[in-house]
């Protein structure tokens, strides 16, 4: 049976010129200085790890399997004795006995009790949250002034000027996310827009909050931008566009953060979002875990605690952010032509001789509009639709090159290891659902 092909979907959007608003460049590239663990499990298949027999906790008050998978990768490879009973369990383990814990902690009255236990065992410990410091614990967690930059950039690129950050509360983790979006648009020259949530309390029932929500959206300005704490919020916030009976991504472009596949997928317009490598976040922390407890081991002091920022990898775009917002008519022809040709060898010359303005106009035009050249066009949206169907198929690369213009799977990894990211391969198991 031969594979099903499904059409790009780009909106190209024509709007009025914003005044005094500076254009986006190029999005960086995904960073590059997290270590590549293919390789390293390579490596360890060669000689066996050393084994230390230690007994670890993991205490979640929030649960991941992605999580959970990273740290186990990282205790199978050490010898330790993983106890997970409390990794999907709000049940206290009070007196355990080991040699370190896992949590994750937060503001609730379970994660208080999580704290409470694990100041209780007097154990060296490390928290996948923000919290932890506040608790005497060293903490990891993903780097909101990254998280911000990516969402910046990425909706920056499609040519939105006015981007909002819902929902707007005081609480640490989401207070932190919208300061760092913020930063990243202070940045560059713009300003944000708050969206508040609208408590189910305050109204009656939630169909009467989605509305509420969709009221407000409606009074932001169009084509508006909004970067959500997370996919649930991010949903919300594609429900309550839809009863204002405001289009996704035409009047709405949303973006979530967590990239959990299934729910994104499953929206009425699914949702684009800032992808975490949790299986790394969970490494990362049993390897930090594991320190500590070396350290304690051979008597040393214990260090302050303090509060690690993970690097995060990169955006899963779907359709809740397909679109590019132009102001400039000629410019937002050449971008749909370049999305309705992409699986043709499409060059610079055709998108030219496609339009209405010569070489030299429309390159400028380009690069006062998009803030990218007709070429830096093409490629953008070709590694875009490789990183969709990497994540949504199990195509080959030989498959997805002739579904983006391109001669071969050489082509293809060349073109997505330029900025010097991960590979092909790589980026399908680190994120795919």
């Amino acid at each position: 049976m031969g594979e099903s092909r499904s059409p790009a979907t780009l909106t190209v959007l024509w709007a009025p010129p914003a005044r005094n608003v500076p254009l986006a460049t190029d999005p960086d590239p995904m960073d590059s200085d997290r270590p590549d663990r293919t390789a390293s499990a390579v490596a360890c298949a060669g000689s066996a790890p050393p084994r230390t027999g230690r007994s670890v906790l993991l205490a979640l008050s929030w649960y991941d399997p992605r999580v959970h998978r990273g740290v186990a990768r990282y205790a199978a490879e050490r010898g330790w004795r993983l106890d997970a009973r409390m990794a999907n369990s709000r049940e206290p383990v009070w007196g355990w006995q080991g040699d370190g814990v896992l949590c994750k902690l937060g503001c609730t009255a379970v994660d208080e009790q999580v704290a409470q236990l694990v100041a209780s065992l007097g154990l060296p410990a490390v928290d996948l949250s923000v919290f932890g410091p506040h608790h005497g614990v060293t903490a990891i967690e993903f780097d909101p002034d990254h998280i911000g930059a990516l969402a910046a950039d990425h909706l920056l690129a499609r040519g939105i000027r006015h981007l909002a950050f819902f929902p707007d509360l005081d609480a640490p983790p989401v207070r932190l996310r919208r300061e760092g979006f913020a930063r990243a648009l202070a940045e560059r020259g713009l300003g944000l827009l708050d969206l508040a949530p609208v408590q189910t309390d305050q109204v009656d029932g939630w169909i009467a909050a989605e509305e509420e929500l969709g009221r407000r959206l409606a009074e932001l300005p169009r084509p508006v931008g909004v970067l959500c704490f997370n996919d649930t919020w991010g949903a919300q916030v594609v429900h309550a566009a839809g009863r204002a009976g405001l289009r996704c991504p035409e009047d709405v472009a949303v973006l979530g953060v967590d990239n959990q596949a299934l729910a994104c997928e499953a929206l009425p317009v699914p949702l684009s979002s800032v992808a975490l490598d949790l299986e790394a976040w969970g490494e990362r922390a049993a390897a930090r875990l594991d320190a500590l407890m070396g350290a304690r081991e051979r008597g040393e002091r214990p260090t302050e605690p303090s509060l690690e920022r993970l690097a995060v990898g990169t955006v899963v775009a779907r359709r809740s952010t397909d679109l590019v917002a132009v102001a400039h008519r000629d410019v937002a022809a050449a971008v749909a032509f370049i999305a309705q040709h992409l699986a043709d060898p499409v060059r610079v010359d055709a998108v030219v001789a496609a339009g209405r303005l010569s070489r030299s106009g429309l390159k400028q035009a380009f690069a006062r509009h998009l803030g990218r050249s007709i070429q830096g066009e093409i490629e953008r949206a070709r590694l875009e639709r490789i990183r969709g169907l990497l994540l949504s198929t199990d195509w080959s690369l030989e498959t997805i090159a002739g579904e983006v213009g391109l001669s071969s799977a050489r082509s293809v990894h060349r073109l997505f290891t330029r900025g010097g990211e991960a590979g092909p391969a790589e980026f399908r198991r680190r994120y795919k659902g």
